[in-house]
C-alpha cells in the first residue's frame, strides 16, 4: 500500500494561494524515514529530548517560532524551537528538505513521489474559497489515483492507496464527504477508483511524514508568494515530484495566466510542454495513411 501524507497552506486570510503538498510513500519505507528524521532532529540539537516529538519539522516554526510572551501577542502557539539558535534552525531546515530528496526506498520500483496543487486566488474568480480548496484536493487525489494505476498497469505493482492528511478540524467532513463522491462517480477531474478508504486526518506531531508534507506545502506557498519570493527550498524538491503525462506530473500550477503562456514557473513549463508534445503525437497520427 502506498500512503499518501498531505497538508495544506494558503487558509488564512489575504492568502495569494491555496496549496496542497504531500508525499506518497510505500508502506514499507515509512519506519525508515521516519527514523531518519527523528535522527536527524536529535543530531541537530544535540541531544535526545524526553519530548522529542514536539520537536516538529515544520517549516514556518523552524524559520520563525515563537516565544510565548510573543505567541500570546499574534495569538499563535509557542513553539519549543523558540529556544533553539536561528542558525540551527535554518540549517535543519535545510537539511530536512535534502533528507527527503535522497531518502533511499528499500524497494526502487516504489519509490516516494511528491504532489503539489497551487490554485491561485484569482483562478476562476467566481469560485468560492471552498471550491478552490475542493478542485485542489480532486487534482491531489486523482494525480495519485494515476500513480497506483500506473503502477499496477507498467510495473505489476498493484498497490491501494490511502491518505492521512494533516488536522483541520473544521474542513475534515467535507473533505472525506468530498472523496466519498468522488469514489463512485467522477467530478470535474475525473474517477478515483484505486482508495483504500476516505482520507483520515492525525496530529501532525504524532507523525514525521506530515511533517514532510509540511514542508512540501510550505516550498510551494512560499514559491508563489509575490510578497516573499524563495525558491530554494522548492528547487530542491522539484526533481522529486512525479513525471509522466499531463495527468501524472505531480505539481500543476492553476492561475489565468497559463492560457496566455505568461506563467513560466516550473510546474507551468512542464505542463506546457508536456501538452504541446502530446498535441504533435496527435497530429503525427492524423497524417499517417491507414
Amino acid at each position: 500500500m502506498y500512503l499518501l501524507f498531505a497538508d495544506e497552506s494558503g487558509t488564512h486570510g489575504g492568502s495569494h494561494a491555496f496549496v496542497l503538498g504531500g508525499i506518497a510513500i510505500h508502506e514499507d519505507d515509512t519506519a525508515k524515514l521516519q527514523t531518519a528524521l527523528d535522527q536527524l532532529v536529535i543530531e541537530h540539537l544535540g541531544k535526545v529530548p524526553i519530548n522529542l516529538e514536539e520537536y516538529e519539522l515544520h517549516a514556518s516554526e523552524l524559520r520563525n517560532a515563537k516565544k510565548p510572551k510573543m505567541a500570546g501577542r499574534t495569538n499563535q502557539p509557542s513553539s519549543v524551537w523558540a529556544f533553539e539558535d536561528r542558525k540551527m534552525r535554518l540549517s535543519l531546515l535545510d537539511a530536512a528538505y535534502q533528507a527527503v530528496v535522497d531518502f533511499v526506498p528499500n524497494n526502487v520500483e516504489c519509490p516516494p513521489v511528491y504532489f503539489g496543487v497551487v490554485v491561485d486566488n484569482d483562478f476562476h474568480s467566481d469560485w468560492t474559497a471552498q471550491e478552490r480548496e475542493q478542485f485542489a484536493y480532486e487534482v491531489l487525489l486523482n494525480k495519485f489515483d494515476v500513480m497506483l494505476k500506473r503502477l499496477r498497469v507498467d510495473k505489476g505493482l498493484p498497490n491501494k492507496g490511502l491518505v492521512i492528511h494533516d488536522r483541520r478540524v473544521l474542513a475534515e467532513r467535507d473533505i472525506q464527504s468530498w472523496t466519498a463522491g468522488w469514489r463512485l462517480a467522477a467530478g470535474r477531474v475525473g474517477q478515483v477508483r484505486n482508495l483504500a478508504d476516505v482520507p483520515l486526518f492525525a496530529d501532525s506531531r504524532a507523525s514525521r511524514l506530515l511533517q514532510v508534507a509540511d514542508l512540501v506545502a510550505y516550498s510551494l506557498y512560499r514559491r508563489y508568494d509575490p510578497q516573499r519570493l524563495e525558491t530554494k527550498h522548492f528547487a530542491a524538491l522539484w526533481s522529486s515530484f512525479a513525471e509522466g503525462s499531463r495527468e501524472l506530473h505531480g505539481c500543476v500550477h492553476y492561475t489565468p495566466n497559463y492560457g496566455s503562456g505568461s506563467c513560466l514557473c516550473e510546474p507551468c513549463s512542464a505542463r506546457m510542454e508536456i501538452e504541446q508534445s502530446s498535441d504533435s503525437v496527435k497530429r503525427k497520427r492524423r497524417k499517417t495513411p491507414r
